[in-house]
């Protein structure tokens, strides 16, 4: 897709909300290490970077960012990633805009992990798992202003919010130690607001800078002036070698090892169910099968299975992400086991099932009961 201006979003914001005011722009998916520099090559006038990955790949390098301005590129930053990006680049003329990235370049936000969070796969619309540690803070300073906690309060628990490893920061969280401080009364209003109130920074961040952009004049923008020379070392080449605008089809996983004692993988049924799935992805892949409309059937089905489900069939995402931990997976892992799970149930509904078929399955159930 040809656009004159390309946006990097995901978590912080919904492609759809940006459709609404930039119906022209190219949304592309969280950056990572090289996706910038491939923008590039689609010859863009306005590079917005709003989300980032962190953990599971390389993060967005500096200098595919100075890399762009020199080429006349306008490239501007905002919630997560793009924020602090905007923060370290703005002597060499990037952009940054709303309150997470003036935080991080007046040095009150240091650490990387004041924006990162745990979220869903691209075709759950990134949608956030845990909460970002920015945005727990505004919640903080937001349910102060109205009166329901104490400066006291707020500063205890912001304090020990910092000190959970991010993919266990969410609103229980949040609640499970205030409980240890506020009265009956005073925790009710607080979980009332946050569940009702709580707004994003990251979002109210995004918002704005998707805002500002519209107000561009693309049809007169000059092309961006930097005052730097960039110096195309090694490393740069061993980027631009290394990057490639194609996906590999083959969904690969590196999951954790198994800790669980409860799998016995000397189990001969345990086995043939694990060849049954192996080839069956194997031959999904190989015919190319369409699996993104089932990735949210797939998640879905994970996370029921999971007991991660409420009673009114809502997805309960703190529990997700205490499943996650418990399991030792990353997001990355995560989003790709359940990309392999959507191909099986992709793969399983085209197959064509026979009455023979259903007999086996008859006959194998019926002998287990007798």
């Amino acid at each position: 897709m040809s656009s004159n201006m390309i946006v990097f979003a995901g978590p912080s914001i919904r492609k759809e909300k940006i459709l609404e005011t930039l119906p022209k722009a190219d949304v592309r998916p969280p950056a990572k290490q090289g996706d910038v520099y491939l923008a590039t090559r689609d010859n863009p006038q306005v590079i917005l970077l709003i989300d980032g990955f962190f953990e599971s790949v390389p993060a967005v390098w500096h200098k595919e960012v100075l890399y762009a301005m020199s080429n006349g590129i306008h490239v501007y930053g905002s919630s997560s990633m793009g924020a602090l990006r905007a923060a370290e680049l703005v002597p060499f003329g990037m952009v940054g805009v709303g309150d997470i990235f003036e935080n991080y370049a007046s040095l009150r936000f240091e650490d990387d992990d004041e924006v990162a969070l745990t979220h869903g796969p691209a075709e759950l619309g990134f949608m956030p798992i845990s909460r970002a540690m920015a945005d727990l803070r505004h919640d903080l300073v937001c349910a102060k202003n109205k009166g329901i906690l104490t400066e006291e309060h707020a500063t205890a628990i912001e304090a020990h919010l910092k000190g959970l490893w991010y993919p266990e920061r969410n609103h229980a969280a949040l609640i499970t130690f205030a409980n240890t401080l506020l009265d009956s009364h005073t925790l009710t209003l607080l979980e009332s607001f946050l569940k009702n109130d709580a707004v994003s920074l990251k979002e109210l961040d995004a918002e704005q800078l998707i805002r500002l952009a519209a107000d561009i004049d693309l049809a007169h923008l000059a092309p961006k002036k930097v005052d730097y020379t960039l110096q195309e070392n090694d490393a740069w080449q061993t980027l631009i070698n290394d990057v490639s605008p194609t996906r590999a089809t083959r969904i690969e996983v590196d999951l954790p090892e198994n800790h669980s004692d409860s799998i016995d993988i000397d189990d001969p049924l345990a086995k043939f169910d694990a060849t049954l799935r192996a080839r069956a992805l194997e031959h999904a892949e190989a015919i190319g099968i369409e699996f993104k409309p089932w990735v949210r059937p797939a998640f879905h089905k994970v996370v029921t299975k999971w007991g991660c489900v409420t009673e009114d069939r809502q997805v309960d995402f703190a529990k997700v992400s205490e499943k996650m931990l418990a399991l030792r997976l990353t997001t990355q892992q995560f989003d790709r086991w359940i990309e392999r799970e959507a191909m099986l149930l992709a793969y399983a509904y085209q197959v064509e099932v026979g009455n023979e078929h259903i007999i086996d399955a008859k006959l194998f159930a019926a002998g287990e009961m007798v």
